[in-house]
């Protein structure tokens, strides 16, 4: 895994189609069908059951050195990571 340089406070705030994409991006190189699972991955509205939990607790921690935000105990539920768009939400409205 590539991780990033993380963002500083010069760059410009990313949005929803960049933050869908970094997430797409890793959750396929994680998914049990590779690059086959992209579609299935963009379109289930329950990641928890698709994807295994070490693997969402491995997205959490790119989340956090991704787009330079805190996720606490309390924001690791499914109204914030169970898709793709969810999380990309909670990551737009924590950099906010």
């Amino acid at each position: 895994m590539s991780l990033s340089r993380p963002p500083s406070s010069a760059d410009p705030p990313p949005d929803q189609r960049e933050v869908e994409a970094a997430i797409k991006s890793f959750l396929v190189a994680y998914h049990r069908n590779g690059a086959r699972g992209a579609a299935r991955i963009s379109s289930v509205q329950n990641l928890w059951l698709e994807i295994n939990s070490l693997t969402l607790l491995e997205l959490v921690t790119y989340v956090e050195q991704k787009f330079a935000i805190t996720v606490r105990p309390i924001d690791f539920a499914p109204q914030n990571f169970s898709s793709i768009d969810a999380i990309a939400r909670f990551v737009l409205r924590r950099r906010s």
